[in-house]
């Protein structure tokens, strides 16, 4: 089998996970295993088993599995290759941390400037959690980029193209009236698609997953305290509904 057609199906296969499982997981029970899996140790440790697999072994068994190359799942080269750290040469390091810190000034920009004119919601804390989820999201959706990448020879098509499952993970994910319904959750909405942009702009511009994941984590840090800064004296409008 082919390559690409073989990561053709890994990627569908993490689609209808994402999409079908996601939402069964939800229903099931009346919505009892999802309370098993958040009010009880067992269920974390099985939810976060789940998401391991999803969101990790599923890209690493097409990476291991000759399905993804390392240069289309942004792992460079050589991994290990004498003159290389993690994969890429010490000047692409240099130009690679230069732009990244770049394009993340422009967005922590614009997520301040969202924050000055949108009504402030509860601050919330990142955590351990936010570098789980900037390790998860960034392998998650170079996956999705790798195959349009590897079928079309073409890494900006490849970025808009594989924009598209990760859109309808979104729009068809059961917490969705929760992100557009509250504060907090149009809130964690926009961080999470100025994560997704900024990824996907880190992509075309240099390929290297540790710093498209190390971007991810400090807009989560600092643009979830932008997000929520209300200056002392402020009578914008707070929501106090609790996130989910």
């Amino acid at each position: 089998m082919q390559a690409r057609v073989e990561l053709l199906i890994w990627t569908a296969l993490s689609l209808l996970l994402g999409v079908v499982a996601v939402n069964a997981a939800h229903r099931a029970q009346g919505g009892r295993l999802m309370q098993f899996a958040e009010e009880t140790t067992a269920g974390a440790l099985l939810r976060e088993l789940g998401l391991f697999a999803f969101m990790v072994g599923l890209p690493f068994g097409a990476l291991i599995s000759g399905a993804a190359g390392l240069d289309v799942m942004a792992l460079g080269k050589q991994l290990t290759a004498p003159d290389n750290m993690l994969g890429f040469p010490f000047v692409d390091w240099v130009r690679g941390i230069g732009q990244s810190s770049l394009v993340v000034l422009c967005v922590l920009a614009v997520l301040w400037l969202a924050g000055r004119v949108a009504p402030a919601g509860q601050p919330w804390g990142i955590g351990i959690i936010g570098v789980r989820d900037a390790f998860y999201h960034e392998a998650h959706w170079t996956f999705y980029r790798a195959a349009p990448v590897l079928w079309l020879g073409d890494l900006y098509w490849g970025v808009v193209i594989g924009m598209i499952p990760l859109l309808l993970e979104w729009v068809t994910h059961p917490d969705l009236p929760f992100w557009v319904t509250t504060i907090e959750g149009r809130q964690r909405l926009t961080m999470r698609l100025a994560c997704a942009l900024t990824s996907g702009f880190l992509y075309l511009a240099i390929q290297n997953l540790w710093l498209m994941i190390a971007a991810n984590l400090v807009i989560q840090v600092v643009g979830s305290r932008l997000m929520s800064y209300q200056p002392a004296g402020s009578q914008r409008h707070t929501d106090s509904t609790p996130g989910s």
